[in-house]
């Protein structure tokens, strides 16, 4: 997905943050000490269990969103928008939201904060390019389970649906 939309293969701390329908809009944002922390702190409860792992990931995700707006120019992104958003800087489709997930779920791995999943290659769903809509995806370690990590269904800075990837292919 990455090499599709030309964009670098993530290097924590810095993030490339893709807005504006199809990465139109690409905000290079460098993450601190004070960053690393706060990913620290959100996902401490994490190692206890798969799904504690999913419930801090969401958490991370809605904190991350927030900490990326005002430099993005997207704390107005509403959820599920239309190609009338199209080149919007200020909102996301899903292969933004799909970028921006992987983006911080590598951040995740780097820093060591991921225990009972990996990152998996992201799946799409419905017709393709016009009605097709992606996801990013995680698998759990142990039972082989993948997990959607989607965005799109939500607005700016709040938790993904984190469903059984079976589920999320199943949904409209």
């Amino acid at each position: 997905m990455l090499e599709n939309f030309s964009l670098p293969v993530p290097n924590p701390p810095n993030v490339v943050v893709c807005h504006g329908f199809g990465c139109t809009y690409r905000t290079l944002i460098g993450l601190g000490p004070r960053d690393v922390k706060q990913l620290q702190k959100l996902m401490a409860g994490a190692k206890a269990s798969p799904e504690a792992e999913r419930h801090a990931i969401g958490a991370v995700y809605a904190w991350f969103e927030q900490r990326v707006a005002p430099e993005a120019g997207t704390a107005k992104a509403v959820a599920r928008t239309s190609p009338r958003y199209m080149r919007d800087p200020e909102q996301f489709d899903c292969f933004d939201k799909t970028h921006n997930a992987t983006e911080l779920l590598a951040l995740l791995e780097h820093f060591g904060l991921l225990h009972h999943h990996v990152i998996d290659v992201p799946q799409s769903r419905g017709v393709p390019i016009l009605l097709q809509h992606t996801t990013a995806v995680i698998r759990e370690k142990t039972s082989g389970q993948r997990w959607s990590v989607d965005g799109w269904t939500r607005s700016n800075g709040e938790r993904p649906d984190i469903f059984p990837m079976e589920y999320w292919a199943a949904q409209n």
